[in-house]
């Protein structure tokens, strides 16, 4: 991927236009010369498969960019969707501390659960967190609903000595909200 002293003038005389073009579409100065700055590393990849002749060289470069903004294009939509379907507020910002408790109440939760026998861990897993009620539990594990009650309530015992007191309150607060 050397650039030679011919490239070397493409790049001169080409870099503005490839600059203007791609500003006239995305309308941002510092995105078009990184979208026209990346058609030249595009070319010099693959300048060897690449015919010699400047109108083809010219032609790559313009057509690298085109796509390179309709990428980009579909990206800010894909960003657009996301943002507009998320509720953010000024405090998501603050709540990077909230975001690592929960991960650290998770895997608490996660590593009690592993330490669960088999078939308690199974019921407590399907109630609290893939969110089954007690009847589609019983249905799937084709067991009465009263041994599902049991289950959950042994589990909660064997939650509540293995986790941290607030760690379990927390856990318990979480599956009031749900």
């Amino acid at each position: 991927m050397k650039a030679t002293d011919q490239d070397r003038l493409l790049f001169k005389k080409h870099y503005r236009a490839l600059c203007y073009f791609a500003w006239q579409m995305v309308q941002d100065k510092e995105t078009s010369e990184d979208l026209a700055q990346d058609a030249f590393v595009a070319y010099l990849n693959n300048k060897t498969t690449l015919a010699n002749d400047e109108n083809t060289i010219k032609s790559f470069l313009y057509t690298s960019v085109k796509h390179a903004v309709y990428n980009l294009s579909r990206h800010n939509k894909v960003v657009r969707k996301f943002w507009e379907r998320t509720v953010f507020t000024e405090s998501d910002d603050i709540d990077y501390e909230h975001q690592i408790i929960r991960a650290e109440f998770t895997i608490a939760v996660h590593e009690a659960l592993e330490k669960l026998p088999d078939g308690c861990r199974k019921i407590m897993t399907m109630s609290y967190v893939d969110g089954y009620s007690n009847e589609e539990i019983a249905q799937e594990l084709q067991v009465s609903i009263n041994t599902i009650k049991t289950q959950k309530r042994r589990g909660l015992s064997v939650l509540r000595e293995k986790l941290n007191f607030n760690y379990f309150w927390l856990f318990v607060l979480a599956l009031s909200t749900l």
